[in-house]
């Protein structure tokens, strides 16, 4: 037996699963950030190693200064999505992981940041010309060679 056409309140008939021909609704992520772009290229690590580096620079002083005492969750979470939006030009989502001792134990009351990037604030287009310039001349600082990126995809 054929499955009956769905329509929506305007008559446009829509295929499986969806529910309505309405664009997409905001998620709270685009809430937050007034709207964020390129998610598909952050899934697949389009993030320069100088962004990256500039990460470690926020997340290091955040951590000096929140590191060695309690503070409260929402300021830390505050500051760290208003500078990664305002440096950066980057959105992020903070999640919260337990802490486990030498033996295993969960600590209570202490949990650690888990920070992933989701996507640019900025309107700009990522720039591959770039990202390729800073992985063969190491940005990074990693250490490894130098030079052209081969069809193989290996560094000579």
């Amino acid at each position: 037996m054929p499955v009956p056409d769905r329509q929506d309140s305007s008559g446009l008939i829509l295929p499986p699963g969806v529910q309505s021909a309405a664009a997409p609704t905001r998620d709270y992520i685009d809430r937050e950030y007034g709207e964020v772009g390129q998610r598909s290229e952050m899934a697949q690590g389009d993030i320069l190693d100088s962004e990256i580096l500039q990460l470690e620079a926020i997340f290091a002083g955040m951590q000096d200064r929140y590191g060695i005492k309690a503070f409260n969750v929402e300021e830390f979470e505050r500051e760290a999505k208003e500078r990664c939006h305002s440096e950066l030009g980057l959105a992020i989502t903070i999640a919260w992981k337990k802490v486990v001792d030498g033996t295993g134990r969960v600590i209570e009351g202490v949990a650690s940041p888990k920070i992933e990037i989701v996507g640019r604030v900025d309107k700009k287009i990522f720039d591959h010309d770039k990202k390729v310039f800073e992985v063969t001349h190491d940005v990074a600082g990693l250490g490894g060679p130098t030079g052209v990126i081969k069809s193989d995809g290996t560094l000579g």
